[in-house]
């Protein structure tokens, strides 16, 4: 009998721990439905990068959560950009992300939601943009620190990530050579500066 009470206590246990799991991972579902951003989502999760994830569920100028999707930009007019945020009619936030990066790393794909996180802001600045690749940057380093066997896909996006990380390190761990290349970019010539 004994033997049996160990094994319902046993049993029970099991069960208490496998619903409390479920109870404390991250839902997702009202930001995207597409695997590979749900994945992305999981890896800023296990990075435990809260300050993206908090504007993506909600924190952020719409007190809505961020609804993330794979779209072929230039069909919607913006060329080669990776990623927008853009404001729907409903006043809604949405990031678009460039149907070329489905089959990228998905840390590189969270790197480009982590950069898209913070023009939740839209004041469309240049130090806005400055801001924006700098956490893009610092969370593909946070990643690659983890798992430095990212850094040599073939993926278009990971080798921008990695170009801009060396950037990143060779300014001493500042976003000075960014900021310049951003300031040399025709796409970004139009911001606004603080």
């Amino acid at each position: 009998m004994k033997f049996i009470s160990k094994i319902v206590v046993l049993f029970s246990a099991l069960i208490l721990l496998s619903v409390s799991n479920v109870a404390f991972a991250a839902d997702f579902t009202a930001n995207t439905k597409q695997p590979a951003l749900t994945a992305a989502l999981n890896r800023l999760e296990a990075m435990n990068n809260r300050k993206v994830l908090d504007v993506i569920q909600g924190n952020n100028s719409t007190g809505k959560p961020i609804k993330i999707m794979f779209r072929n930009m230039s069909a919607m007019g913006y060329g080669t950009c990776e990623a927008v945020t853009a404001k729907t009619a409903d006043g809604r936030l949405v990031i678009l992300i460039s149907a070329d990066y489905k089959t990228a790393p998905v840390e590189a794909i969270a790197c480009l939601i982590a950069h898209e996180s913070v023009h939740h802001e839209n004041t469309k600045t240049y130090e806005e943009e400055v801001r924006a690749w700098t956490c893009e940057v610092q969370t593909w380093m946070a990643f690659t620190d983890v798992n430095p066997s990212l850094k040599v896909s073939d993926s278009k996006l990971v080798k921008r990530l990695n170009y801009l990380s060396k950037l990143y390190v060779k300014d001493g761990n500042q976003n000075t050579s960014i900021a310049n290349l951003i300031a040399n970019q025709p796409a970004y010539a139009s911001l606004k500066r603080s």
